[in-house]
């Protein structure tokens, strides 16, 4: 994930709730939405001197961002362990501490996980069996528990000379390796891809703990380790990603106060992953796009 342009690749996700779901997202530095290859030709990926390369294009449209934009997935997979309300931040204080939950209400519990998948605009149940209906009082926190690997499906494209071979790139189930098609037929590798998360700043660190304003209110993510504790970060020299990473809290403060009554009977979250929930990203070194994901965003309704 390219953690110097997003905050966490995917914070948040829907959950049932008597019927109804739930949910949340995060983000860092966010970069300019992709082009729209039906409505922008992209004549290569980075010829020099093409003013309609694709590096070229994000490049002017978000400068410092050339060759990386956020796309649309087909599907966007998480898998959920837990999610509610809070009344404080329970990832505070972070590193090498517990949250603390007590002043949380779960809608969803699940120690075992339950993978679920939505697409741009979509909303998705999770199992009524794990669900449960929060406990009456205003919140300010929405908070989950996911598994610190998205399972990402996408595509992107054409990309090439007008009159000439045009090819569009497409996710493949190995990480970061693109399959291509040059008649806009999906090939037969196209599969969702499992993009691990561990690390808010891949490559130079272990940075376990990050937060970012977005849409809505301001996200807070915490890696955790197996124990449910917040890694420790590790700026150590030879140190590029945190170890025994297994889950990520995410917490958003919600600009609004979400206030749950006796005469609440469900709760509808609004999921959007349309032009942020998958990184594209070019690849100079192999001359193609490769994929990541994103984040996403969300907004609550309290059905009464």
């Amino acid at each position: 994930m390219k953690f110097s342009k997003l905050l966490s690749n995917t914070l948040i996700t829907g959950l049932t709730v008597f019927g109804s779901t739930v949910l949340f997202p995060s983000e860092k530095v966010s970069a300019a939405a992709c082009p729209d290859p039906s409505t922008t030709t992209l004549t290569s990926l980075a010829t020099g001197g093409d003013a309609t390369s694709f590096f070229q294009v994000t490049e002017d449209n978000e400068p410092g961002d050339g060759g990386f934009c956020e796309g649309t997935p087909d599907s966007y997979g998480v898998t959920v362990y837990k999610m509610g309300f809070c009344t404080s931040d329970p990832g505070n204080p972070a590193s090498g501490s517990a949250p603390n939950y007590s002043n949380c209400t779960w809608t969803y519990e699940n120690t075992s996980g339950e993978a679920a998948s939505f697409g741009a605009g979509a909303t998705f149940n999770l199992s009524d069996t794990y669900a449960t209906k929060p406990a009456v009082g205003s919140y300010d926190y929405a908070v989950i528990v996911i598994d610190n690997e998205f399972r990402i499906k996408a595509k992107y494209g054409p990309i090439g000379p007008v009159g000439g071979t045009r090819t569009t790139y497409y996710t493949t189930s190995t990480f970061q390796e693109s399959a291509t098609s040059t008649d806009g037929t999906p090939p037969s590798t196209w599969a969702a891809s499992t993009a691990p998360l561990d690390s808010f700043d891949p490559g130079s660190s272990c940075e376990a703990t990050t937060d970012a304003n977005v849409i809505g209110g301001k996200i807070y993510a915490y890696l955790l380790n197996s124990a449910g504790t917040v890694i420790t970060d590790d700026s150590s020299a030879g140190v590029t990603t945190c170890s025994g990473v297994e889950k990520l809290l995410g917490v958003m403060n919600m600009n609004s106060t979400v206030n749950i009554t006796a005469a609440t009977t469900g709760l509808k979250a609004t999921f959007v992953v349309t032009n942020n929930g998958a990184s594209v990203i070019l690849d100079q070194a192999n001359n193609e796009i490769e994929f990541d994901s994103g984040p996403f965003s969300v907004s609550f309704e309290v059905i009464e």
